[in-house]
């Protein structure tokens, strides 16, 4: 059966649901934990398709329901929420049924609401496609107690037939798609860093055509994704995008070019319904590659708020020019779109809201906090650096989290304790003597209530976006262990900002074990699951120096823990020409080859790319780039 085991006597490997049916009193399984939610106690029970089980399982602790195992499952309180998906196909393949159209559905499925009623379970209508599938979904939102749909249109449709239904637009971006999880492809492509799925409408409209084959020069790769396009049909377009031509994609094939490409174009046009094109530029984003668009789209379109939108191909082409041609400003991009779709598009607000309504139907449901709690811990040994602590933490954009500074000190009349007012959230633990940073980690750490312990050290420089990203990316990955790589210096005696190009990288997660081999996360930046502190010990203590490599020996015996390497961005490295002033015995040299200068302040590069869409200005002789 996809996505269960059942497992019986002298049974060691998972079977298909048809064996069932020749065993006699076989075992409920229990409810999955979510991978991405552990915390969430709402437990649901789905019936449906395949992509909406996906959807809500990464997301919620959730349990495919067939009919043979529903009246078990209901009748001992397993679920405390039963989602039904109008869906065309089936999950389970068992319920002999279409859920598209409920009305002539067959006793099974009526024989599960009128269960789910009797044992006081709210019962879900959900509805993730568009107002043409209303009628069908109608009756299936009528009888149960609480419809959700992902169309503004559909929920109109609905409401002219008196039926309420909430909208959840979040719902559209599946849990499947985050930029820190590599799409692995078996097939060796060369993914092109500009990408459109536009190669129907090139090849029926020829205004399409002569715009696309306009960003040839960029690297671009022309595809369809929701139709199949004959080779015939791709051979009457113009010459140089036949050679940009990938053909009909799948979507392994999509999520392979949405992990690896930079850009997706999309022509947006007034005769043509943007719903596949919203979808698919959600599942872009959310895999960090950033949406651009030509054209004209409505407000409440969901693209409006993560993607640039240009009226003029001419500012498209200005736009797609400076992406190539500057690598800092791509990754701004990349990660503020990233950002965008994840805090307002995830699927987990969908599945937060069912949580809430079924805590306000049964009084025993309770909803688990929405996003994981952030500990920040900074130890410090220098009073005249506390300030500007204080004033990084409160500028930082993620709402649950809160603060402990550790003051390592040997002199407590070096601090002016009536200039320190810590604020709500904010703790400042004074330690008797100077011990090593690793004891101070400790301490901060375990005074805590956070899900994940954070680093910000109190001599280096952290964007207000720091935690953020990294909490979002932990609430997509659930990781035991979070950082960056340090990429960008600031060389305070020089005023110089560089970064090494070889470091500006994607994300992208391994295992433990690979530490040793390069996969390294700078210690400015340890992210640590509390859990994984409290088993392993800690940061090791009496010792000066030295203690993130030591923690990060601790995870390599531990072999397959889960690692993510976050993007470089959001975070700087100070360095100065008094090596004594700072933690690092050596500061390498400027003038050291590998640098490249970085072309913006130090405040516009720790803030990135947020608000209104930029204003794009050509570079003086600057010239596209393939």
């Amino acid at each position: 059966m996809p996505y269960q085991s059942y497992r019986f006597e002298r049974m060691g490997s998972p079977f298909r649901s048809a064996h069932i049916a020749a065993c006699a009193g076989f075992e409920v399984p229990p409810v999955p934990t979510s991978q991405r939610a552990p915390w969430l106690r709402t437990r649901f029970g789905f019936v449906g398709s395949a992509e909406g089980f996906d959807l809500l399982r990464f997301e919620a602790p959730t349990l495919a329901l067939t009919p043979r195992i529903a009246p078990a499952v209901l009748a001992a309180g397993q679920i405390d929420l039963l989602v039904l998906e109008c869906a065309q196909d089936d999950l389970t393949g068992e319920w002999g049924l279409s859920f598209l159209d409920w009305a002539g559905s067959q006793a099974d499925g009526h024989d599960l609401m009128r269960r789910a009623e009797e044992a006081g379970i709210p019962r879900i209508a959900l509805l993730r496609g568009d107002s043409c599938q209303v009628d069908l979904f109608a009756p299936l939102a009528a009888a149960a107690d609480y419809a959700v749909v992902t169309s503004s249109a559909a929920r109109k449709a609905l409401a002219r037939q008196g039926i309420a239904a909430d909208l959840v637009e979040a719902a559209m971006q599946p849990a499947l798609h985050h930029g820190f999880v590599p799409q692995q492809h078996d097939e060796a492509w060369e993914v092109p860093p500009v990408l459109s799925l536009d190669l129907v409408q090139a090849i029926d409209d020829p205004d399409v055509a002569a715009l696309l084959d306009s960003l040839t020069p960029f690297g671009l790769g022309l595809c369809s994704a929701d139709r199949v396009v004959r080779q015939h049909r791709v051979e009457t377009l113009p010459q140089t995008l036949v050679g940009s031509s990938l053909g009909t994609v799948t979507p392994d094939h999509l999520r392979h070019l949405f992990g690896e490409a930079n850009l997706l174009v999309q022509v947006a046009r007034s005769d043509r319904a943007p719903g596949r094109d919203v979808q698919h530029a959600l599942h872009a984003a959310a895999s960090r590659c950033a949406v651009v668009i030509l054209g004209e789209i409505p407000d409440d379109d969901p693209r409006s708020g993560f993607a640039q939108v240009f009226s003029e191909l001419r500012e498209l082409r200005l736009f797609v020019s400076r992406i190539s041609m500057d690598p800092i400003f791509a990754e701004m991009h990349l990660q503020a779109a990233w950002r965008r779709v994840h805090r307002d598009h995830a699927a987990a607000e969908m599945t937060q809201q069912l949580a809430a309504y079924a805590a306000s139907a049964s009084a025993s449901s309770t909803v688990g906090k929405a996003r994981p709690r952030a500990t920040v811990v900074t130890p410090t040994f220098r009073p005249d650096r506390l300030q500007e602590v204080l004033e990084s933490f409160r500028a930082q954009t993620w709402p649950d989290r809160e603060l402990i500074v550790v003051a390592n000190t040997d002199d407590p009349a070096r601090w002016d304790s009536a200039l320190l007012r810590p604020e709500a959230g904010e703790q400042i633990v004074f330690l008797p003597r100077c011990f090593g940073p690793g004891t101070a980690l400790n301490i901060g750490g375990a005074r805590g209530s956070g899900d994940y312990v954070l680093r910000m050290d109190d001599d280096d420089h952290y964007g207000p976006h720091y935690v953020e990203d990294m909490m979002l990316g932990a609430a997509a990955l659930n990781p035991d262990m979070m950082g960056k790589n340090a990429c960008f210096y600031n060389y305070v005696d020089e005023g110089r900002l560089v970064y090494l190009p070889t470091l500006l990288e994607m994300p992208r997660i391994f295992t433990s074990d690979q530490i040793s081999g390069g996969g390294r996360l700078a210690g400015f930046s340890h992210t640590v699951r509390r859990s994984l502190l409290r088993r392993l010990g800690g940061f090791p203590d009496g010792q000066h120096g030295g203690v993130d490599v030591a923690f990060l020996d601790k995870l390599i015996d531990e072999r397959e823990l889960l690692c993510a390497s976050a993007d470089a961005l959001n975070a700087v490295v100070e360095r100065r020409s008094d090596v004594r002033s700072h933690t690092w015995q050596t500061a390498r040299s400027s003038d050291n080859v590998h640098f490249k200068e970085v072309q913006v302040s130090l405040q516009v590069l720790l803030e990135g790319i947020e608000g209104p869409p930029l204003q794009v200005t050509p570079v003086p002789g600057e010239t596209p780039r393939n």
